[in-house]
């Protein structure tokens, strides 16, 4: 089947050759045709132009001179004529150039279909890669914000055990029921409540001496000048810390040393809390009393 241009350009091309070439071989048959004859009048064979008598005598053996030959018409070139081969190789020369033309044209168009198509692959992968970064940054995004979330819950945790930490810091050492209230406890049927207002609030004896607020003291001949100063309680540890004091004349604590015989915790927190309580605690005065007086004051640590 012809599918192109070009097949079909060569097939007429070799058709209108051999029309042509059929043409100049019929044209060639007729100038060349042996049935024509020249014109002229017939003369009876003889060897001179006067003769008598009827009957032809026999002609003589004679050597046979050949015969002048007969002019004829020079045959005609069998070439095909010069202008209608020039008009076909024009035509074909013409066909193959405008052949050409739509070559480069389709090769062109090609080219510029496979830069398009370039051009649409990279605009997709850029897309695509901006999409990416996008979803990264959204997933770092939300990672922060979860970090920050449990960083602020964190934050509150502690803040909320510390406060807790405060409030029974200060139920350890109030001297009350940490649930707070008018009610009391006791063995006399009274209202109130029974004890001592130097006593210790987890002790189970009515009556009898002792520091109170949780807070005991061993100072010969002296006592507290004013309200003790309660330590901080800033941890979860319980037990007692006993801080050995040095006392002067005007009931100021000089020194103060944690740690001392009959200590039963080892939290450190809880041991420089109680130092630093003790540093602020004030005495009597006694100008009779030794110039540097020593002591203990004893710190329990509850947890309510």
């Amino acid at each position: 089947m012809i599918s192109t241009k070009e097949q079909r350009i060569a097939t007429i091309g070799t058709v209108i050759f051999c029309v042509l070439f059929l043409l100049m071989l019929l044209m060639v048959r007729f100038i060349n045709d042996p049935t024509e004859e020249e014109e002229g009048v017939l003369v009876n064979f003889g060897d001179t132009e006067q003769g008598m008598g009827q009957v032809e005598p026999r002609p003589a053996v004679a050597e046979a001179v050949p015969a002048p030959p007969t002019p004829s018409e020079p045959a005609p070139s069998e070439a095909t004529p010069e202008p209608q081969q020039s008009g076909e190789e024009e035509v074909v020369n013409q066909d193959f150039e405008e052949s050409a033309v739509i070559e480069q044209k389709k090769k062109k168009k090609r080219e510029e279909d496979e830069l398009k198509r370039q051009q649409e692959r990279e605009r997709q992968q850029e897309l695509e890669r901006q999409q990416e970064l996008e979803r990264q940054r959204l997933a770092e995004e939300q990672r922060r914000q979860e970090e920050e979330r449990k960083r602020q819950e964190e934050l509150q945790r502690q803040q909320q055990q510390m406060q807790a930490a405060q409030n029974k810091a200060k139920n350890a050492f109030a001297g009350r029921n940490p649930n707070g209230g008018n009610t009391g406890e006791g063995t006399t049927g009274q209202p109130g409540n029974q004890g001592s207002l130097n006593g210790d609030i987890n002790s189970t004896n009515r009556v009898g001496n002792g520091g109170g607020n949780g807070i005991n003291f061993n100072l010969a001949g002296r006592s507290f000048g004013s309200e003790p100063p309660k330590p901080e309680y800033k941890s979860k540890s319980e037990g007692k810390v006993v801080v050995e004091i040095r006392v002067d004349r005007s009931g100021n604590v000089i020194s103060a040393s944690p740690g001392k015989a009959g200590t039963t915790t080892n939290d450190p927190i809880l041991r420089e809390a109680a130092k630093a309580a003790a540093l602020k605690a004030k005495f009597n005065s006694d100008p009779k009393a030794a110039e540097v007086q020593v002591g203990t004051i004893t710190y329990t640590f509850i947890q309510q």
